[in-house]
């Protein structure tokens, strides 16, 4: 579970904004805070990522991830930086995903006092995990892009944001996509609302 409310955001906004993105497309897996078994000779071979994203693998409801049957390592990674956490960021945690292979690490700070800088991602170059470059975008956030889910991860007013590059637009949070739906419905009842009125006003004149 999260540890505090910063991190609660960043996993509910911008995780459930992912499996929206996701949940039409059958081979590919987003676990939530779902355990990672990497190894299977061991408990202490288990960690349990706050996001990691895996392609080529069914879209399917599990009590855990395992790498020796599932045939396939997360693609992606993400830690949100905890009190209890932050420290193996970097270090233990970085370094069992870099052996394991996960071709992207990502690490976001929401609160600004754990690392340095907020958003860093590494990138896996023969087996040794490369600093992405990050940039500075025209509306002020800073911007790195990940390669494998397609998206930048922008860091702007203290928050954790993914960008479609294609269609040059910020992927909706679940709460955005719901006020989205509602007002659509909406839309929808007032549209059918007017077409009544209308079918009323011509058989009146008739």
């Amino acid at each position: 579970m999260p540890d505090n409310t910063w991190q609660l955001y960043v996993l509910y906004g911008q995780c459930g904004a992912l499996v929206e993105r996701y949940r039409r497309d059958p081979n590919t897996f987003i676990g939530i805070n779902v355990m990672l078994c990497y190894r299977e000779d061991g408990v202490r071979h288990v960690l349990v990522p706050d996001l990691f994203v895996v392609f080529g693998v069914p879209n399917k409801d599990r009590p855990s991830y395992k790498v020796w049957e599932e045939g396939k390592v997360p693609a992606f990674v993400l830690e949100v930086a905890s009190e209890g956490t932050y420290k193996k960021d970097l270090r233990s945690k970085k370094n069992a995903y870099g052996r394991m292979g996960v071709r992207e690490y990502c690490v976001f700070d929401p609160k600004g006092d754990m690392h340095r800088p907020r958003l860093q991602l590494f990138r896996l170059e023969e087996g040794i995990y490369e600093p992405a470059n990050s940039q500075r975008e025209p509306d002020g956030s800073l911007a790195v892009m990940s390669e494998t889910l397609g998206l930048e991860l922008r860091f702007l007013d203290d928050r954790l944001r993914l960008w479609n590059p294609v269609n040059q637009e910020y992927l909706l949070e679940h709460h955005e996509e719901r006020a989205g739906r509602i007002g659509a419905e909406q839309r929808i009842r007032s549209l059918e609302s007017e077409v009544e009125d209308l079918k009323e006003r011509l058989r009146g004149q008739r």
